[in-house]
This record gives C-alpha cells, sequence and structure tokens, in this order.
C-alpha cells in the first residue's frame, strides 16, 4: 500500500504537469518537441537509474543486510554511490556533447526549428538527468529498507517544480510557444535538484553517512559488476525499442509524437501502480530469500511471492485494461482536455489508448517475472528475451504502421510485450519448479471486470450523447465503474482496501 500511494501520488503530480502542458501546447509541433527532448534524457535515466540498480545494487545490498552484514552493506552502498557518481558526470558531459546527434537519431522527421528547439532543450536536460539517476540511488538504499513511500513520491517535487514554472511564466506573465518551453526545461532541472535534496537525508539517515567510497575490491562492488552488463544490455534494448517506436512516429506528421506521448501517460498511470510498485515491493523480500540455503525451501518461497504477486497484479489489472478500452476518451476527457487539448486531440489519443490498453497485463506481469528473475542473480534472460522482443516489436511496426499509421507502431510493441511475458514464464518456471499461478483467481476477476464495467456503460448509454462527453458527464461514467469495483472487489473476495490499510495498535 505505501509503494502504492507512493507511485499514485508521483503519477498524479505527473498527470497535472502532463494536464498544463496540452493546455499551453496543445499536441503541436512545440509538444513534439517536449516529448522528443524528455525522451532522450530519459534513455540515460533508465540505462544508469532505476531499473539497473534494481538488477544489480538492491539485491546485492538487501540480501548482505538480510545474512546481518550491515556494515559490509553499507560500505556497499556507498562504494556504488561513488563510481555512480563517475559514470553520471560522463554521461552528462557526453550528453551535452553529442546533442545535435543525438536529436537526429532520436526525431530524424525533425527539421528547422523543431530541430533547433530539441537540441537547446536536451543540453538543459542531460544535467538533470544525472540528478535523477543519483535520485535513483537513494531510492534503492530506501527501498532496501522498506521505506517505499518517500521513494516513489519524491518525484511530486519534480513534477510540482515544473507546474509551478509553466504557471508563473504561462498564467503570470503571459509567456508562451519557444519562451514558455524554455521555462519547462529550466524547471525542470530544477525539480530535479529539490528532488534529490528530498532523498538523500533518508538515505543518509539510513547509512549514517553520504561520503562516496571509490574501492573496487569491495566484493559487493565486484558481484554488482558481474551483473550489470546483462542488467545495461536488457534495459539498453528495450530503450533501443522506444527510440525506434519514436523515431517512426515522427514521420506521420506534426502532434504525432505528442499523440503517442499522451496517451503513454495514461497507460504509465496504471502500469507504474500495478506492475512497477508490485515489482519493486517485491524484490528486496525475494532477494532476501536467497539467503536461504535449502534449496526447495527457497523456491517454495519465490514461487508463493510471485503468485502472490501475479494474483494481485491480475485482480487490479484486468478492470483497468477494460477502463482504458472501453472508457479511455472520458478518462482523457477528465485528466487531460482544457485549452488547447480538444475534443479532437482527446480522439486522436483515445485511439492509441485504446491498443495499449492490451499489453498492460502482459506488462505487468513481465515486470513482477522480470524482478523475480533479477533476484535469483539471473540478469542474463530478461537482457536476452528484451532482444528477442526489440526484434518482434519493429518488425510488427514496420509492418502494422502501413495500415494503422501511429497505432500500428504501438501494436507492433503490444505484441511484443506479451511474447517476452510467456518467454520470461517458461524460464522462471523450469528456474524455480512453477510460476503459482495456483494463486489467481482467474473466474472471479472476470467476473469483477463484468460486474465493473456493466454498470459504467448503462450509465453511458442512459447519458445525452452531449453531455456524456462533457467533463461531468465523463466523470459520472467513471465514477459509475469505481463504485462498481469498490462493491464487487470485496464481495468476490478478492480485494478490500479496509484489509490494506496500516492498522494502529491500541495499549
Amino acid at each position: 500500500m505505501w509503494v502504492t500511494a507512493g507511485i499514485l501520488l508521483s503519477r498524479v503530480f505527473g498527470l497535472v504537469r502532463q494536464r498544463i502542458i496540452g493546455h499551453y501546447f496543445g499536441i503541436g509541433a512545440f509538444a513534439d518537441v517536449i516529448v522528443a527532448a524528455f525522451r532522450i534524457g530519459n534513455i540515460a535515466q533508465n540505462l544508469l537509474g532505476e531499473g539497473t540498480l534494481s538488477a544489480s545494487f538492491i539485491p546485492v545490498y538487501a540480501r548482505t543486510r538480510a545474512t546481518g552484514k550491515s556494515g559490509d552493506a553499507t560500505r556497499f552502498a556507498l562504494t556504488a554511490l561513488g563510481f555512480l557518481l563517475l559514470a553520471i558526470g560522463a554521461v552528462s558531459a557526453v550528453g551535452v556533447a553529442l546533442a545535435p546527434l543525438l536529436t537526429r537519431l532520436i526525431a530524424p522527421g525533425f527539421e528547422g526549428e523543431q530541430l533547433a528547439l530539441t537540441k537547446s532543450a536536451v543540453r538543459v536536460l542531460f544535467p538533470t538527468t544525472g540528478l535523477l539517476i543519483l535520485s535513483a540511488w537513494g531510492l534503492g538504499v530506501l527501498n532496501a529498507h522498506r521505506r517505499f513511500f518517500l521513494a516513489y513520491a519524491a518525484p511530486t517535487v519534480w513534477s510540482a517544480a515544473q507546474i509551478a514554472g509553466l504557471l508563473a511564466f504561462g498564467e503570470g506573465l503571459g509567456l508562451r510557444g519557444e519562451s514558455l518551453l524554455t521555462v519547462l526545461v529550466w524547471s525542470a532541472l530544477g525539480g530535479a535538484v529539490l528532488q534529490l535534496l528530498v532523498l538523500l537525508p533518508a538515505a543518509r539517515a539510513l547509512l549514517g553517512g553520504l561520503r562516496p567510497r571509490f574501492d573496487h575490491t569491495d566484493p559487493g562492488l565486484r558481484e554488482a559488476a558481474v551483473r550489470l552488463p546483462s542488467a545495461l544490455l536488457g534495459r539498453g534494448v528495450l530503450q533501443l525499442s522506444g527510440l525506434i517506436d519514436i523515431a517512426l512516429v515522427s514521420f506521420f506528421g506534426v502532434g504525432a509524437q505528442a499523440t503517442m506521448n499522451t496517451a503513454q501517460m495514461i497507460y504509465f498511470l496504471p502500469m507504474a501502480i500495478l506492475g512497477t510498485g508490485e515489482a519493486a515491493a517485491s524484490l528486496p523480500d525475494m532477494a532476501s530469500d536467497m539467503a536461504e540455503v535449502d534449496v526447495e525451501r527457497r523456491n517454495a518461497r519465490l514461487r508463493s511471492r510471485l503468485g502472490g504477486s501475479l494474483a494481485r497484479v491480475t485482480t487490479l489489472t484486468v478492470p483497468a485494461t477494460l477502463v482504458l478500452s472501453l472508457f479511455g476518451g472520458e478518462l482523457i476527457r477528465v485528466c487531460l482536455q482544457t485549452g488547447s487539448f480538444d475534443e479532437a486531440a482527446t480522439e486522436r489519443v483515445r485511439q492509441i489508448v485504446l491498443v495499449y490498453a492490451f499489453a498492460l497485463l502482459g506488462n505487468a506481469s513481465a515486470r513482477v517475472l522480470t524482478t523475480t528473475a533479477w533476484a535469483i542473480g539471473d540478469t542474463g534472460t530478461p537482457a536476452r528475451y528484451a532482444i528477442f522482443r526489440v526484434v518482434v516489436s519493429t518488425a510488427g511496426s514496420l509492418l502494422l504502421m502501413q495500415w494503422l499509421g501511429v497505432a500500428g507502431v504501438v501494436l507492433g510493441a503490444v505484441i511484443a510485450a506479451w511474447v517476452e511475458t510467456f518467454a520470461l514464464g517458461w524460464k522462471l518456471r523450469k528456474q524455480i519448479g512453477g510460476l503459482g499461478l495456483e494463486h489467481v483467481p482467474l473466474a472471479r476477476i472476470a467476473l469483477l471486470g463484468m460486474a465493473s464495467a456493466l454498470p459504467a456503460l448503462l450509465a453511458r448509454w442512459a447519458l445525452p450523447a452531449a453531455f456524456a462527453r462533457t467533463f461531468v458527464g465523463s466523470s459520472l461514467v467513471l465514477l459509475a465503474f469505481a463504485a462498481s469495483f469498490a462493491l464487487a472487489a470485496p464481495a468476490l473476495g478478492l480485494f478490500d482496501l479496509r484489509s490494506r490499510l496500516p492498522r494502529v495498535s491500541r495499549p
């Protein structure tokens, strides 16, 4: 619940940020620049940030602490910090120097002013990325100590800084276009500084200090270094897949990248909570289970944890998939439609969200399966399957985009996500003797989906068509779904919010 609360808070702020960006920039040329520039920075962040640290740093640190070697764990964490600082400095410098080349690679369809603005934004966003990577180290330390809320709520500060910048200069001073774009980029840099200042004091309290170490003989560092190449390969291949998608979309004209990015924003809201959140909560415990010397007992624990994770993911993902596929228009209208982001923009984004909906369960399950592989020390298998995923995704996108445009690019990625999920499940079944799927109540989950969706469909049918397309009408439809879910889930014995809330013991 703490993971969910932290991620939900962060994603809500991110959604507000996206709504304000949409208000000022719509899904036009400037919005495309924002998407491309931030995506370039995200590449380095994803390569060296949370995903890679989750594969290499957290399992080693958590297992070392589980064996009672707290001093060794602390020394390893500070050594990792030292070498991470060196990597961040190098990546930031290279990113600033190679901004023109990186922009050409990410958005080959950009020309003239669009290209020039993206280059300028990238030069500011690479140092921003370095600070966010350093924040990911702090997140890793907090996660290993099961301090989840602050770790995942901290990015709200990053979004809040951008929101404040846009409102202060957009509403207060009336800036628009290129000037407001510059404000957004520098606000992102300031927000990254603030996010780091939120996380590092908490990490310092847990470690007793933040003085970086540069001891290359540290045994924990050596083990993490062994895991690192596969982790980097897996993350790098996934980033390559995203880059290919963006490059393909850039040829579909003005607004195509902004449309796809906005759809991703909607899709990643449930994905972050259901997939990323569940994986983050499971990783420290699974890594600690690896301290068990009895193989059968260890694998039994892993299967039980994995099965429980997959059950929680499936229980919440199926209704979320129905929301995205059946009520995507209502969701976008409530969350994003304002100012320059009009009904036409809502319809364009809805079509892409509809395709993304069918990747939700596959990608969320893949996150949990990948985390399990990392916990048992296998970073190679996820990396190899990630390569296969990119091949399938690229081939599918190139084929389908000829008939479906941007939706075809997304559909190719959706198909590839499910291929990767089945491959990971097959491999893990062999490694730990099963996946714990007996814990997943599929029949009751299907009933939950139907019980949640039908009242919302009836509400939309009963409302006048014009009113149903307003903010209030769309909100009523979504509330009908939410209320039905809240009643049906505990009735079916699947999910009860009250049972997840922290209990306060009384004297």
